[in-house]
């Protein structure tokens, strides 16, 4: 597969995983097929990742829109404290508040290639960190597409500056956090899916020498897979 195809890939990856961490809609991903979409890129860009994928579309299936909500609510949202907290900076501040100095730095980065963040999350949330993630892989697809290799190569390099900033350092312990933090099987298959996900990720950007000795774990399994 050339480097833009893998860009391409990995752009549409990013997006789709990040709609499996907001409310879940159970008519909105039969709808836009997902799961199915998902596993088609998955098949030459993570195969390791297909049978999760596969797994996660028949307890979608199985589950009902109440079910999935509620377990969302119970990891992500609370009220009585998050299982799963899916803000950076609940891991990367000393305090463990969410909206911290981190939450800014993110911002800022989104600031930087003119993106507006209007929603009511904080802007650290796992799923508008993978958009933002996405968002850079597409440009940088257009680029290379365009023969602009330098544009490209800024864009590559803000990629894995963020990666390795905000994103991978905390991804270790928010996975553990969902597996031990609910019996849904949904969310479990996720958990999976998105572990062998990171995996890949740390293999396609290779730079470990800033990583967390977790996210360290996660490029040795992925060679060694």
């Amino acid at each position: 597969m050339d480097e833009i195809a893998t860009k391409q890939q990995l752009s549409d990856s990013l997006k789709l995983m990040a709609a499996f961490f907001y409310e879940p809609e159970t008519e909105l991903f039969e709808e836009e097929n997902v799961c199915r979409n998902l596993s088609n890129i998955f098949q030459s860009f993570c195969p390791e990742a297909c049978i999760s994928v596969d797994d996660m579309c028949l307890a979608l299936q199985n589950s009902s829109q109440k079910e999935l909500q509620i377990a969302h609510a119970e990891l992500f949202v609370g009220p009585f404290g998050l299982k799963a907290s899916s803000y950076g900076s609940t891991y990367l501040e000393k305090t463990r508040m969410v909206m911290g100095k981190s939450t800014m730095e993110v911002l800022k980065h989104y600031e930087t290639v003119g993106l507006e963040v209007d929603i009511k999350q904080p802007p650290d949330h796992i799923a508008i960190e993978l958009e933002f993630l996405s968002y850079l892989c597409g440009l940088e697809a257009e680029a290379l597409q365009g023969g602009v290799r330098k544009k490209g190569a800024e864009l590559a390099a803000e990629q894995k500056s963020f990666l390795g900033a905000y994103v991978l350092p905390w991804m270790p312990q928010f996975v553990e956090n969902i597996r031990s933090g609910t019996e849904n099987t949904f969310y479990l298959c996720l958990a999976e899916c998105f572990e062998k996900f990171l995996r890949q990720l740390t293999v396609l950007y290779k730079d470990t020498d800033s990583y967390s000795p977790g996210v360290k774990k996660l490029y040795v399994d992925a060679t060694i897979h």
